[in-house]
């Protein structure tokens, strides 16, 4: 049985200057001037196509309105970041897990999403967060 290296030049030491790095993106909405009724979404966050999710979530800012719940998640599951956060009251979101410890790969472009649940939002303000990371192909062309 024979090994074959095609790793490429560089070796294990330390990361090569192409390499990739993930970045926070975040967007701050206030839900005063629209005042979002109950099952509405609102797109808070744009996902290039080629990237990985690492993780995403919400920071209550001002308080919702009584009543008012907040999901985050995309086109394909609604609550896949945050799940029923009570935002009556200030502060940031439990993560779900599966998502932390995974990610989640977008091939095609798409938004995050914040879905309001239970009541009409006419007071709340949130700050929107993700870790996002590029997985596009460095050198697809050359190689291929």
């Amino acid at each position: 049985m024979a090994t074959h290296d095609k790793t490429g030049a560089g070796g294990t030491t330390g990361h090569p200057s192409n390499g990739r790095t993930p970045y926070l993106v975040e967007n701050t909405i206030d839900f005063t001037p629209f005042d979002p009724a109950a099952n509405d979404l609102v797109q808070a966050i744009d996902v290039p196509a080629e990237s990985i999710v690492m993780n995403a979530g919400l920071e209550v800012l001002t308080a919702s309105s009584s009543g008012v719940t907040l999901d985050m998640g995309d086109g394909d599951t609604a609550d896949i970041y945050v799940d029923g956060l009570d935002s009556t009251s200030a502060g940031y979101s439990a993560v779900h897990q599966d998502v932390l410890s995974t990610g989640k790969i977008y091939a095609s472009a798409d938004t995050l999403d914040i879905k309001v649940i239970g009541a009409q939002d006419t007071a709340g303000k949130v700050r929107a967060w993700a870790v996002i990371c590029d997985i596009s192909g460095v050198s697809e062309t050359d190689t291929n």
